[in-house]
Formats: structure tokens, sequence, C-alpha cells
């Protein structure tokens, strides 16, 4: 049975994702596609939210199963990692800091090596038209 305390955590992490929902906004692009833009899912910003230093929040998610708290926290992390992941996925997020976000995270969750950044690209332009 929960607790007052648990259920007032609880409804403090789901108040923070509905806070971060709310900001939503359709965006059209110049190209005529539509994407959807909010605040972010973030530990920073659920720090900010509960007013809680985020070590203190992975090291209770670390713990999960030490109770309720525990796996409260634990849960908002690995939401928090998916929302990164999702974002990542579908190029809404740069790669760099979404792997930077996750690695902040804690949770095991990671993206999978990005080629591009990994790879030189030289474009040498033929002003003179030597190469024709």
């Amino acid at each position: 049975m929960e607790t007052a305390r648990q259920k007032s955590l609880k409804s403090k992490i789901e108040a923070y994702f509905a806070a971060c929902d709310a900001t939503a906004e359709r965006v059209t692009l110049k190209n005529g596609g539509v994407t959807i833009r909010q605040t972010p899912y973030t530990l920073a910003g659920l720090s900010e939210h509960l007013k809680k230093p985020q070590s203190e929040i992975l090291a209770k998610g670390r713990k999960e199963g030490d109770g309720t708290e525990g796996r409260q926290y634990a849960d908002a992390l690995r939401r928090i990692g998916r929302y990164i992941v999702e974002h990542a996925l579908l190029g809404e997020l740069q790669y760099s800091v979404a792997a930077k976000l996750l690695e902040e995270l804690g949770t095991g969750e990671k993206l999978p090596p990005d080629e591009e950044e990994k790879s030189i690209v030289i474009v040498l332009e033929d002003r003179e038209g030597w190469g024709e």
C-alpha cells in the first residue's frame, strides 16, 4: 500500500511529464512537413521540478529494489531515456546530444554508434573546371 508521501512523489513526477507534454505545439516546416515540438523530458528538468539534486534522483533510481520511492525514480528515469532514444531515432534530437543525455541518466540505454559522426568527408570544388 502506498503512503501519502509516495503518492505525492508519484503525482509530482507525473505532473512534470504532463507539464512537458502541455507545451507541445504543431509546427509546419518550410518543406510542408509537420512536426511537434515540446519541452523535452530531461533529468535536469525533473530535478528542477522536484527540487531535488540530480545525483539524489539517480542514486535513488539505481536502488529501485529498496522500495516504492526507488521504483518511482527508476521508472521516471527510464521514461526520460525512452523519450530521448525515440526522439533521436526520429531525427528530432542530435545524436551527440542524445548520447550525452543518456550517459548522464546512467540507465544503461545507449544509441548505436553513429557512423556519420565517425567519418571525415572532404569535398573538393573544381572552380576552374580542370576535372572535366
